[in-house]
């Protein structure tokens, strides 16, 4: 069964791998590819669930969900064939071999120079962090098979009540439940699980686990080769022991919650960003908006990405003067959010947030000791969490980017735009705090290292992509890609 679980992801993570290779199909070392299928997968899962909720809406019995994505993947596959058989004579495996090539060339030369062995060190202990660390997330889920608290309240009870519900699967997001199933949640791991549970047949615990597994390494390979394709391998694995050695962060992927899901989201829109400022390509703006989407339809805190993303955009085009770039991130934005809009009006309940009233939530806005306690908790983290020796994982960050930046600065406009995007991020979980109808806390301990968990990987690209690679650091001169 656990083969066969794993199995059930191939099609959706083949579709957004094969999806990206047809709108870059120019790049097609093996670190391209890596970053192809790092960003694919988490854009096949994110269209995978966007279908199958229009799956369940029009065919609420049906249990051919798999057949269609294969349908589609094979549609896609002859479309890439047929692109590949265009472009390069019929050597299909073209793209392949050019990776291999690189491979090659990168990490076999006919001298083994200072650099080289540099980066094949930073690698393998990149490499070795990350393993060491994937395994404890690993035995983690095994002890814990059905995942933590919100794991099994929320969203695998959401997916048992669809799998289960047939044509009534919109009782899991009943107004009747009680507001600790969070009914209101944006359901895209819920969906993930109830179309893989469908295409098996049966349930299984394999499925919610492998799923978590699935956005820990995608954010892992994404920030890893999107840093080897920006900057140098050795900046990679610089990131890949950055996430790998910080435990707030790999201990989420395996508790099967949305937490690391959005953290990849909000990091697949930023490294998009900065696609479109190196490429050059609109459509690298609509995918970084289509990431946001995803987002948006993975947690509610998705959709604070989506305004402050869009607000720091459009003030961009303005001071710019020129709104073509925010026009694309619009158009991306389209297909999620106006599914998330027909299910947050049509059928999920209200969210708790939303009572109280205005003058409940000004007079919480503008309460001093609420205000005292939020900002100490969040500033304590933001210097001490997450790191290592009593030292903050984020003030680290910040004294790396002071002290080796690339003068003049790599990819400004991403890296402004960037950084206030997850600066406002901050802001608006700052806010959403103040306006808590829990106790706020419970809400604090229970909730504030994860929020950071979602920023997380972003700051640790935009900060790395900012900043001089670990070779030229240490005087070792690199090529860059």
């Amino acid at each position: 069964m656990s083969l066969l679980s794993l199995l059930t992801f191939l099609p959706p993570v083949s579709i957004g791998t094969l999806l990206l290779h047809l709108v870059w199909s120019d790049r097609n070392s093996l670190p391209d590819w890596l970053l192809k299928l790092s960003l694919g997968a988490g854009l096949g899962l994110g269209l995978s669930s966007l279908l199958f909720y229009l799956h369940l809406t029009f065919f609420p019995t049906s249990s051919y969900f798999l057949v269609l994505e294969i349908v589609i993947l094979l549609a896609l596959a002859v479309i890439a064939f047929q692109r590949g058989k265009t472009t390069s004579h019929g050597l299909i495996f073209e793209s392949a071999s050019a990776g291999f090539h690189a491979l090659r060339q990168d990490f076999s030369p006919p001298k083994w120079s200072a650099e080289k062995l540099s980066q094949i060190a930073l690698l393998a202990v990149g490499i070795l962090v990350s393993a060491v660390s994937f395994l404890g997330l690993v035995n983690y889920s095994r002890q814990r098979a059905y995942g933590d608290w919100d794991a099994w309240m929320i969203y695998n009870r959401s997916a048992r009540f669809i799998f289960r519900g047939g044509e009534f699967w919109q009782d899991a997001f009943s107004p009747g439940m009680n507001l600790v199933f969070h009914a209101d949640y944006p359901p895209l791991l819920a969906f993930n699980i109830a179309a893989r549970w469908r295409a098996l047949g049966a349930e299984t615990t394999f499925i919610p686990m492998f799923l978590g597994f699935l956005f820990t390494l995608a954010a892992l390979g994404a920030c890893f080769s999107a840093l080897t394709y920006f900057n140098s391998t050795g900046q990679g694995a610089f990131a890949l022991v950055l996430l790998s050695g910080a435990q707030f962060f790999m201990g989420e992927g395996g508790r099967q919650t949305a937490d690391v899901p959005l953290a990849f989201f909000i990091l697949a829109s930023i490294v998009f960003l900065f696609l479109r400022e190196r490429e050059g390509r609109e459509i690298f703006t609509a995918l970084a908006a289509l990431m946001a989407g995803f987002a948006a339809w993975t947690k509610n805190e998705g959709l604070l990405f989506v305004l402050v993303s869009s607000g720091i955009i459009f003030l961009t085009a303005l001071w710019k003067r020129s709104f073509h770039d925010f026009l694309f991130y619009l158009a991306g934005l389209l297909l999620p959010l106006i599914l998330l809009f027909h299910f947050k009006t049509q059928v999920a309940p209200s969210s708790e947030f939303a009572g109280g009233g205005l003058e409940v939530l000004l007079q919480k806005l503008t309460d001093p000791a609420r205000n005292q306690m939020v900002f100490g908790a969040m500033s304590g983290f933001l210097l001490r969490g997450g790191g290592w020796y009593g030292v903050g994982v984020f003030p680290i960050l910040a004294a790396y980017l002071v002290l080796f930046k690339t003068r003049p600065i790599a990819f400004p406009t991403a890296v402004f735009v960037s950084f206030a995007i997850l600066s406002a991020q901050l802001i608006g979980y700052y806010l959403f705090y103040l306006i808590s109808p829990y106790d706020l806390t419970w809400h604090i301990g229970y909730s504030l290292n994860r929020l950071f968990v979602h920023i997380y990987p972003a700051v640790v690209f935009v900060v790395l992509a900012a900043a001089r690679t670990p070779e030229s650091v240490f005087s070792l001169q690199v090529k860059r890609p």
